[in-house]
């Protein structure tokens, strides 16, 4: 018999018999953002499936159920532990196309591109990666095959889902996506206004996709009819971008050693460059202990906001100095996270005050994506941040999901003085990005996955919920539904009920402003008698435990 544990209570408009699950534990756990997402991963799982068939069925659930955040249009970065403890990372991040130039600013002729037709648009879609990458993983760890795994997700696109209330606010948040015309068909009334929460959404065109991917595998998006589609997408757009099918044929994921830090009695694996989330909260992590800053409860005090916040000031000076393709830079990872590395740089931090000029610290010479954990009977267990960066990526669609806008990641100014930016945009090359997957380690295994979405305060939800475990709390429900603190572009951003520090921060020089964070973590926790899971609030996700 099977039993399901949800990590908080389902709202009705969903499902009824998932409505009415309970927190729990299992042997087998996935928490992703969205129920129905969860939902296929554990249905999936109780098929005998691993971890790994599980994230494949909640990516492409995710793709349908939550368009904004993620699908097959993005890229994603995969990280896999096995039954022995071995991490790998797969590597499936949007990359840009052969012909470029040397950021999007600057068009081909060398004027200078409006920002704002330099946010969306054809000219913003880069190589999407995410399926070869989650190919690459089902190729080691798949136990049931491909095509099955798509079947839960075809079945919601063809028999209808609900609108979620995430879904709805971002779209109201975001008016102008309504003239495009698959977000008008699917979600829009004839009016253009979104349709409410619980209102069934159909989308046949991405059902017929994804069969075309369960029957061909990932080579239907990469070639054929859907990878002729696509480029059309791109190129016939009013800012063209040169995307071809050989860029998509091209394409491959990579695997790759995952980056590694300890905080406290752990070890904590994270996704390696070209995102450099994991390597931030690392920096992160590691410069606040030095500050005596080693574990945060559910409200830290202002003193640890301000350790924290400014660590996170630190580590992103670096990530804005080094972090690129390390496929086209020699960039050393491990001197970023070395423990005398990190004693110079907590020196710059002053504990009484936020400081002037926080900037890199090594000499150079050489709202809007998702995460999803899971953990299958046997042992493995997948931890998978997945994104097609911006809400609703380059908002242009074709065959029935969004296209990423990766292209945007890459460096606005590519020289600095004399020096090219690592991050500067290249031929076939993967910008930096922010997110952050991790798998953590104690003495018996593995302990936790986690990671975020939400752009560059990524850093800040993952850091806090690792500081949260680090206090003892084997809740993932409790610590992900605690209040943010976080640095973002050098403010100090509050959630309630933090928001009582923010005199006391502002005494100490912070800008301050109280916010609302969309959040977007997942974690799964072991326990001795198997696993929990947990999802934020602030989104629509839903954590859930199996035993069978």
């Amino acid at each position: 018999m099977t039993s399901i544990a949800s990590g908080r209570p389902l709202d009705p408009w969903i499902d009824g018999d998932l409505a009415r699950a309970r927190p729990g534990i299992g042997q087998q756990a996935a928490a992703t953002a969205h129920p129905l997402a969860s939902r296929a991963a554990l249905v999936i799982l109780r098929q005998g499936g691993s971890a790994v068939d599980a994230a494949i069925a909640a990516q492409a659930v995710l793709t349908a159920v939550e368009p904004n955040a993620s699908g097959i249009g993005g890229g994603a970065m995969v990280l896999v532990a096995d039954e022995g403890g071995a991490v790998r990372a797969f590597d499936g991040l949007a990359a840009s196309p052969a012909r470029v130039t040397d950021r999007l600013a600057r068009d081909f002729d060398g004027r200078t591109v409006p920002a704002d037709r330099a946010a969306f648009g054809g000219r913003t879609v880069g190589v999407p990666g995410a399926l070869r990458a989650l190919e690459l993983a089902h190729a080691r760890h798949g136990k049931l095959t491909w095509a099955t795994l798509f079947e839960p997700a075809i079945a919601l696109c063809e028999d209808g889902y609900p609108l979620s209330p995430y879904l709805l606010r971002v779209l109201r948040e975001n008016p102008q996506i309504a003239t495009e015309p698959m977000t008008r068909a699917l979600f829009c009334t004839e009016g253009g206004t979104p349709h409410p929460a619980g209102h069934t959404i159909r989308n046949p065109a991405l059902a017929r996709t994804l069969r075309r991917i369960a029957d061909q595998g990932a080579d239907a998006l990469y070639q054929g009819e859907l990878a002729r589609d696509l480029c059309r997408t791109v190129t016939e757009d009013l800012f063209p971008g040169t995307l071809t099918e050989a860029d998509l044929r091209d394409y491959t994921a990579i695997q790759r050693t995952p980056c590694q830090f300890r905080h406290g009695s752990t070890a904590v694996l994270g996704s390696p460059l070209p995102t450099f989330g994991a390597i931030a909260v690392g920096q992160l992590l590691g410069v606040a202990a030095r500050h005596g800053v080693t574990d945060i409860g559910a409200e830290p005090t202002a003193q640890q906001i301000h350790i924290l916040i400014e660590a996170c000031r630190l580590a992103f000076a670096d990530r804005a100095a080094y972090a690129g393709d390390p496929d086209l830079h020699t960039i050393d990872e491990i001197a970023l996270l070395a423990p005398d590395y990190l004693d110079t740089r907590a020196a710059m931090l002053d504990p009484a005050r936020r400081s002037a000029n926080l900037h890199a610290g090594l000499t150079r010479d050489g709202s809007m994506t998702s995460h999803l954990s899971i953990a299958d009977a046997t042992g493995v267990v997948v931890s998978m941040t997945t994104t097609i960066n911006q809400n609703f990526g380059a908002r242009l669609s074709v065959g029935g999901f969004y296209l990423n806008n990766v292209m945007t990641n890459f460096a606005d100014h590519p020289n600095e003085g004399s020096k090219r930016s690592n991050n500067a945009m290249a031929p076939q090359s993967r910008p930096r990005t922010s997110i952050a997957p991790c798998i953590v380690f104690d003495k018996q295994g593995v302990l936790a996955s986690l990671g975020a979405g939400g752009g560059g305060r990524i850093i800040g939800y993952v850091a806090n919920a690792l500081l949260r475990l680090a206090a003892g709390e084997r809740d993932p429900q409790a610590i992900l539904s605690a209040p943010h603190a976080i640095n973002s572009a050098g403010i100090a951003e509050l959630e309630p009920p933090l928001d009582q520090h923010a005199k006391a921060l502002a005494a100490m020089g912070h800008w301050v402003t109280p916010r609302r964070h969309d959040g977007g973590a997942q974690a799964i926790i072991r326990h001795d008698n198997g696993w929990s899971a947990g999802a934020d609030p602030r989104r629509d996700g839903v954590g859930m435990a199996a035993n069978t």
